[in-house]
């Protein structure tokens, strides 16, 4: 019964991989964070059920990376917006905290076994054995909890910005995004507050509420809490399958079966999302990276960022988007000028300088393109409108 909650993570984790792993990698980050809490949620059930510290004390071996689940929802985030996996340098110096909760619990896994498990002995930390070097078990907590709570902030505010200065694409990408997270928030949120206010009004420590102490703890508060996180992914079930409305819970799990074992098959040839999330995902990555002010922007470039065959992406601008890449890209270009001529860099910078900033090779390319689109050339159009 106590492996429920972490069951269902997993069941839930791989109906993320299975739907999302071909069309984002991304999904991993995620993934990741869900298995780590459930992890934690699980130990402390165990230790509060069994007063047993064994389960307690191996889990407590990953503590390090609990601190990388606030970095990981960041780059979930960037890269559910970038429509593929992001991955920089910028992560692993993210990842610094989590080497240096390492390096501060040496001298707990320098201990014998037997040692570790005495270390959390009558679901107290033992006072005999040092188990860390500068951070104590609650400065850790404090810390983990203040850094990944930063990062939840920041990464919402990350998107919310996004949202601001994207197209139509975008913003319709990042309210769909918003609210399955205030979905599963507010399932997840809500019921936790009220669990740890229970706690806190049954503690016998006076609203104090230690973890590690069996006798502080409902066992069944616990229970139910660690039930919630993977019960209100049910709850949006486009987030669980990408978008493909599920009937029900077996006939998608079935599906997800058949495309692992069938992965040469027709069936992994379909994608999850559909044809049309190839357009949705291409525009997104170029309003968010703006690709196209590099002179040398192609659709190779498309393809390799978002690991779509070329012959896709050019369908796409062709069949769905209705407009051949030159032209599209030409169309971004153009715009990009005349946001640039809008803020005056006429005044101190050359239309030639302008092309050059908005991605253009020349300044003749420039003239025709903007030219095509606005019927005038950029110094007549500077003339009517500046």
């Amino acid at each position: 019964m106590l492996q429920t909650p972490l069951i269902l993570v997993i069941i839930v984790s791989f109906i993320f991989i299975v739907n999302h792993w071909g069309q984002n990698k991304g999904v991993i980050y995620l993934v990741f964070i869900a298995l780590d809490k459930a992890l934690t949620q699980f130990a402390l059930l165990d230790l509060n059920a069994t007063q047993d510290p064994t389960v307690f004390s191996l889990v407590y071996h990953l503590e390090p990376l609990i601190v990388l689940q606030g970095p990981f929802f960041l780059y979930y985030l960037k890269s559910i917006m970038k429509g593929a996996i992001v991955w920089d340098r910028y992560l692993l110096l993210l990842s610094i905290p989590s080497l240096l909760f390492f390096v501060n619990l040496i001298p707990f896994y320098a201990l014998p076994f037997p040692d570790r498990v005495a270390y959390f002995s009558d679901g107290l930390v033992n006072p005999g054995l040092k188990g860390y070097l500068f951070l104590s078990l609650s400065q850790q907590y404090l810390f983990i909890s203040i850094y990944n709570t930063a990062f939840i902030v920041y990464g919402v505010a990350f998107i919310n910005k996004i949202k601001s200065r994207g197209g139509v694409y975008i913003k319709k990408k990042v309210n769909i995004l918003f609210s399955r997270i205030f979905i599963v928030a507010l399932l997840t949120v809500i019921p936790g507050l009220v669990v740890l206010f229970l706690m806190a009004l049954n503690s016998p420590q006076e609203g104090m509420i230690d973890f590690l102490n069996p006798e502080a703890v409902n066992n069944n508060y616990l229970y139910f809490q660690s039930l919630v996180l993977p019960l209100s992914f049910f709850f949006v079930p486009n987030w669980l399958y990408n978008e493909k409305e599920p009937f029900s819970f077996l006939d998608n799990f079935m599906a997800a079966w058949k495309k692992v074992i069938l992965s040469n098959s027709m069936v992994s040839q379909e994608s999850s999302f559909g044809k049309s999330s190839d357009s949705e995902r291409i525009v997104s990555y170029i309003e968010i990276e703006k690709p196209y002010l590099k002179t040398d922007f192609s659709l190779h470039d498309i393809s390799q960022a978002l690991n779509i065959p070329r012959i896709r992406v050019t369908n796409c601008f062709n069949k769905e988007l209705q407009t051949p890449f030159p032209s599209y890209r030409n169309k971004l270009r153009v715009a990009h000028s005349i946001s640039q001529l809008r803020a005056g860099a006429h005044l101190t910078t050359s239309i030639e300088g302008i092309a050059e900033r908005s991605g253009f090779k020349s300044k003749s390319i420039f003239y025709a393109a903007f030219k095509e689109e606005y019927d005038m050339t950029p110094t007549e159009w500077i003339k009517k409108h500046l």
